[in-house]
């Protein structure tokens, strides 16, 4: 129902917080021998994109083919003097459906995804983009990423060269492996893993049915973890029914530490009925939660860059791995486990006490959620 493409891989890290997710993607780089291809929504002026420019600058004076794919919109208010510092090291830039005057609409339709890919053998993915806004006020930003190697590795290649290639990328399709590696990334099964790439479409989501389909099929527990959690009736109908039938339903978003109040009101707007059912809805309090993952019973756990809102179901291209492997479950489960007890739990009559001038910001954000 969801499209998803299966491939094997192994998974081999998962990384907590900005200093630990930084310090792989900027290790990974340095280690890369043939490729580095980078697919990303946001990025900032500031100490973590200007590491990762001199680790692409030092890569690509070795040899290295380095292409970066960079939303236009997220990405925006990093000056020109940066790319340009990028392209005369001879990297490669695209960035991701800028504005067109005929086609002004069209705007709104982003790349949401961030993704690494080294010589074409191993992915790291997760949530976080290239800014200092990850290393937080007080505390970093609740967020992890994962890196698997084997041939998934390729399924992601060909997501991020697709984008490549509609954003006027040259593609070159001679390979870049030896048959002997390519052999090795096959032998590499560890784990079947189900890739689930939504691209922008107002009449369908792959990433909706994806949650709704788990969400049906789940007997114990579905914790979900959103920043952004505006669920439509459909998806909100479906954690009703799964907790009417004895499952454990948790939400895990953002608090009062967050980086869009608009989209928090709009969000708690649509609290209501959920809270009467008995789900728990709890906000992350140290600082802004940003993780993004979606945990069945103890059998089945999705990452990746989706929200459950509308932006991420029809506006933007998103890209999770879903998948029953053991070791990246209990990874969750522990994360899921700590940040909730950080967290304040909603109850319905806080919800219902909640300051008028919250209620109005609510319902403006909602009428406005497509954009948000």
């Amino acid at each position: 129902m969801s499209n998803a493409l299966t491939a094997r891989g192994q998974l081999t890290n998962f990384w907590e917080g900005a200093d630990s997710i930084y310090a792989a993607r900027l290790d990974a780089i340095r280690r890369a021998q043939r490729t580095i291809r980078f697919e990303t929504y946001y990025m900032t002026p500031g100490r973590r994109a200007d590491e990762f420019a001199n680790a692409l600058i030092e890569r690509r004076n070795a040899g290295v083919i380095v292409q970066l794919l960079l939303d236009d919109f997220g990405t925006s208010s990093l000056p020109d003097e940066y790319w340009s510092r990028l392209k005369s090291a001879g990297v490669e830039v695209r960035f991701f459906r800028q504005f067109d005057w005929r086609a002004p609409l069209d705007y709104n339709s982003r790349t949401h995804r961030k993704l690494l890919l080294i010589d074409s053998r191993e992915v790291l993915i997760g949530g976080a983009g290239v800014s200092d806004e990850w290393d937080g006020d007080s505390a970093p930003w609740l967020e992890f990423e994962v890196r698997y190697i084997g041939e998934v590795a390729s399924i992601l290649e060909g997501n991020f060269v697709q984008n490549w290639a509609y954003n006027d990328g040259a593609v070159d399709l001679k390979q870049t492996i030896s048959a002997e590696e390519v052999t090795q990334l096959q032998a590499i099964n560890d784990a079947t893993l189900y890739v689930t790439n939504d691209t922008s479409k107002l009449s369908e989501s792959t990433i909706r049915l994806l949650f709704q389909a788990s969400f049906l099929a789940a007997r114990q527990r579905i914790w979900i973890g959103s920043p952004y959690f505006v669920p439509d009736e459909a998806t909100r109908r479906s954690l009703i029914q799964a907790k009417q039938r004895g499952v454990d339903v948790k939400v895990l978003t953002m608090g009062e530490n967050n980086d869009k109040p608009i989209v928090r009101f709009a969000s708690r707007e649509l609290y209501g009925e959920l809270l009467e059912a008995g789900i728990q809805i709890c906000e992350y309090r140290p600082s802004m939660m940003h993780a993004k993952f979606a945990l069945i019973d103890d059998r089945w756990v999705s990452t990746g860059s989706a929200n459950f809102d509308p932006r991420s179901y029809h506006h933007n291209d998103e890209l999770n791995i879903s998948t029953s492997n053991a070791q990246l479950i209990d990874s969750v489960d522990r994360f899921s486990t700590n940040a909730l007890a950080n967290s304040e739990c909603l109850n319905y009559q806080t919800w219902r006490d909640r300051p008028l001038n919250e209620k109005v910001m609510g319902q403006i954000g909602l009428i406005a959620k497509p954009l948000l």
